[in-house]
């Protein structure tokens, strides 16, 4: 037998055994002390974004530093109570000054200038919290529902944007400080408080002085005995700052998004543009002539255009000639660009001359039917420029007509000069373009370059400085072949335009 006692101090007998297992509860109830730290763990993970473990790392690191039980700092940390033992580890109240009701939020320890350790003592619990209200945008308070009174921590006041002179905001006139577009949050919130008795999570805006300031508050009642709620008790957490790093991922999300679409749809206009205009490697032989072709896609973003070129014989030992611009960027220029050049391509072995091919061309962008747009639609009807022609190799004619295109540059003898011919409009402008053929008589040796503007037309320069960049670069290599005048006027010129494509042809007269 052996004699143990009570709590009320009575003496009680039992037998050596242990109580049998009717006798033994199935599970202990938690202690309060262990809920207030389940509770903390909570307020902890959620302020942190972590695990519960970490968060009770987090807390047992700040009662270590604090000098007190693990459950004191939960309390400390919730706003609650300690139990007695815990209290008296506490520093005492200074003698001149009213002792801390038990149910009142800790308040950060006053300072003299003679306190060199200031309210961030890692001896003092209270300025501890204080450090955690202000590095983590906390506030702690709890309003007594019999009397009506309440308290504020520091933090709260901080949050509130309220002189700490002026007191606590009494409960029923909360709602008062909060914006009226979230007064419904912040009532739904009351009622599960004191309507359902149970703790509560909501976000909401309040006016803190000339500001808003978004906040989260995480409260609980305190129920008397009864089981009615006697008072509540809250955690502010300010939010903005959450929101600003919210907001700055959601962008910094969205760019990555627009950058690999951006990606995406460069690559496929690429590919697509390879596939619709194959580019020879090297020089080529024409009947009467040598070719070479370079094409440049934009190097900016999106910007890949719909620029083309076309080198054939025709049947009877003619060569066709040709370069183009249709007007857009990104796969839809591209898929253009394969329309009109395979459309000219076409028209040429009809033998007409380069003008009507032209005109014939501007009609058929001209009288679309639905089955040419894609599926969304489009208002706007397809442009593009060109230069278009024909050239026999035995008079050394070449026979050209524009819309809306540069004109050909001829390097004949070291020097450089455009070729004259009227203007013209694009094509799909106007139903009936005013387009003249031209003939040019071109000698052994000559060599002819068609471009387009991507060539001559940048952001940072005047387009007239383009083209006397171009004529002077093109007559300093007059005896080269076509590969390597092409390479010089690239590099003159500053290679790849970061706004549109670039496409030069040219060929010399054999």
């Amino acid at each position: 037998m052996r004699r143990t006692r009570d709590t009320a101090g009575r003496e009680d007998t039992s037998a050596a055994r242990g109580p049998t297992l009717a006798e033994r509860p199935a599970v202990e109830p938690p202690t309060a002390g262990q809920a207030t730290v389940e509770q903390a763990k909570g307020v902890l993970a959620e302020r942190f974004g972590c695990d519960v473990e970490t968060a009770y790392d987090r807390l047992l690191e700040l009662a270590a530093g604090a000098g007190v039980e693990p459950e004191t700092a939960a309390a400390l940390l919730l706003g609650a109570a300690p139990n007695a033992a815990a209290q008296a580890r506490l520093p005492a109240a200074p003698a001149s000054g009213r002792a801390p009701d038990r149910g009142d939020v800790p308040l950060p320890r006053a300072t003299s200038a003679g306190d060199p350790a200031g309210p961030e003592d890692d001896a003092d619990p209270a300025a501890r919290l204080a450090l955690v209200e202000r590095l983590g945008g906390l506030g702690w308070g709890r309003w007594d529902l019999a009397t009506g009174g309440a308290r504020w921590s520091a933090g709260l006041y901080e949050l509130f944007g309220r002189d700490p002179a002026a007191g606590p905001v009494p409960l029923d006139r909360l709602a008062e400080h909060v914006v009226p577009a979230d007064r419904r949050h912040a009532e739904h919130f009351t009622r599960a408080l004191l309507g359902r008795r149970e703790p509560a999570d909501a976000e909401f805006r309040v006016r803190a002085g000339g500001a808003v300031r978004h906040l989260r508050a995480m409260a609980e009642p305190v129920l008397d005995a009864r089981g009615e709620p006697a008072a509540l008790r809250a955690v502010f957490q300010d939010a903005s700052r959450g929101r600003c790093d919210e907001l700055l991922a959601a962008t910094r999300l969205q760019l990555v998004r627009q950058r690999r679409r951006v990606a995406e749809e460069r690559r496929t206009a690429v590919e697509l543009q390879r596939a619709l205009l194959p580019l020879p490697r090297g020089p080529r032989d024409l009947p009467g002539l040598r070719a070479a072709v370079r094409y440049l896609p934009a190097c900016g973003a999106t910007r890949v255009g719909g620029d083309w070129y076309e080198a054939t014989p025709l049947s009877g030992g003619e060569v066709f000639l040709a370069i183009g611009d249709v007007a857009g960027h990104g796969p839809p220029a591209a898929a253009g660009m394969a329309r009109v050049r395979n459309a000219l391509s076409g028209l040429a072995c009809t033998g007409a001359p380069p003008d009507r091919l032209l005109a014939a061309l501007n009609r058929m962008l001209l009288n679309r039917t639905p089955l040419d747009e894609p599926a969304r639609g489009r208002d706007r009807p397809l442009t593009a420029s060109a230069v278009a022609a024909r050239y026999e190799p035995g008079s050394r004619v070449l026979t050209w007509a524009r819309a809306g295109h540069p004109p050909p540059l001829l390097v004949r003898d070291g020097a450089a000069a455009l070729l004259e011919a009227p203007e013209g409009v694009l094509l799909g402008a106007h139903e009936a373009p005013d387009l003249e053929a031209v003939i040019t008589r071109l000698h052994r040796g000559d060599l002819l370059l068609f471009y387009t503007d991507g060539l001559v037309e940048r952001r940072d320069r005047d387009l007239a400085d383009g083209f006397r960049m171009l004529l002077a670069a093109a007559a300093e290599r007059p005896g080269a072949g076509p590969d390597a005048v092409i390479d010089h006027v690239l590099r003159s010129l500053g290679a790849a335009n970061p706004d549109d494509d670039t496409c030069v042809l040219a060929v010399r007269v054999a």
